[in-house]
């Protein structure tokens, strides 16, 4: 049993990574702002530490006296790349600088980056961890500028892991939830252009996160986690509707759609001050040829066998029934 911090709890996949370190019997203190949603993790019995990462003091005093920290806390959309590298990468460091000084015996430090520090695949082609990155936006720039960052103060110091998810959905989830919500009312996507990418479900990247912490093969390594399969947005609709017992007549979609969505919802943002859900950069990932990332080293290293799209998303959808979501 370790004593664990962890970043980010409240959130969707912070929240499933403290279970799965529950579930292992681990010690967990979540790190937490005063004005965090804690519906998620409240019956869990979890440690909580109030304060902000931007306050280096706290942070001085939080990763004392743990044996790992998993750093999940982060944003996936702002209102400029300004606030993405304040709460990506400068966060990163200063957490790592706190490490450095008050508990440089740490064991392993886990960091939650995103496929998007990858950027797109050349045409047809599989990412490998060795490739140069060409994230395609300030986001996917950002987590790859807080890898270089912890590679460089950590690296030969502090054992670290850094894993790379792809598309993540499952339960809470917000995002990808707007596709289930469309099933359920009988349409189903259809793309103009044939896209590949790859999704992962929020369970495993917690499983990932549970398995790696005393397996010293992942020390001081990258992994992309993501089941192989590669899908077209049209293969998921039609693979949700078929695995959660709901006809759907086909929507064809083309690209200036999700353009104009993304356009309107930018220039709502303006107008409330509240970072959008999609924007053009988000748009501009979604309309990439292909999001595919070679995840064998993390199914050999990790020994996991990533959960298919047919099973997780029957999961899903359930549970969007049964917490009234649909």
């Amino acid at each position: 049993m370790s004593k664990i911090l962890l970043t980010g709890a409240a959130g969707f996949v912070g929240s499933h990574i403290a279970e799965a370190l529950i579930e292992a019997n681990h010690n967990v203190i979540c790190a937490i702002r005063q004005t965090s949603n804690l519906k998620w993790i409240k019956n869990l019995p979890l440690e909580y530490k109030y304060g902000s990462l931007n306050d280096k003091n706290f942070l001085e005093k939080i990763v004392k006296d743990v044996d790992v920290v998993v750093h999940c806390a982060g944003i996936v959309r702002a209102m400029s790349k300004e606030e993405y590298f304040k709460a990506n990468v400068e966060n990163t460091k200063s957490l790592c600088e706190a490490i450095l000084r008050n508990n440089p015996n740490l064991k392993k430090f886990v960091f939650i980056s995103s496929q998007a520090a990858m950027g797109a695949s050349p045409a047809g082609s599989i990412r490998k961890v060795t490739d140069i990155p060409e994230p395609v936006s300030d986001y996917g720039l950002s987590k790859i500028e807080a890898e270089k960052e912890l590679k460089k103060m950590l690296g030969g110091k502090v054992p670290y892991v850094i894993f790379r998810p792809a598309g993540v959905y499952g339960p809470r989830d917000k995002d990808i939830f707007i596709f289930f919500n469309l099933i359920r009312k009988r349409l189903r996507p259809v793309a103009a252009k044939k896209r590949l990418l790859q999704l992962v479900y929020v369970k495993d990247v917690a499983k990932s996160v549970s398995f790696c912490l005393e397996n010293k093969k992942t020390d001081n390594n990258i992994y992309y986690l993501a089941n192989s399969s590669a899908y077209t947005w049209t293969d998921i609709g039609k693979i949700i509707s078929y695995s959660v017992g709901v006809k759907a007549l086909p929507l064809p979609t083309p690209d200036i759609v999700f353009k104009a969505a993304g356009f309107i919802m930018e220039v709502l943002s303006r107008v409330t001050g509240k970072p959008a859900t999609l924007n053009k950069q988000k748009i501009a990932e979604m309309l990439q040829d292909f999001w595919i990332a070679d995840t064998f080293p993390a199914e050999n290293d990790l020994n996991i066998k990533f959960t298919n799209l047919e099973v997780a998303s029957q999961i899903t959808y359930n549970w969007y029934l049964e917490n009234n979501w649909l």
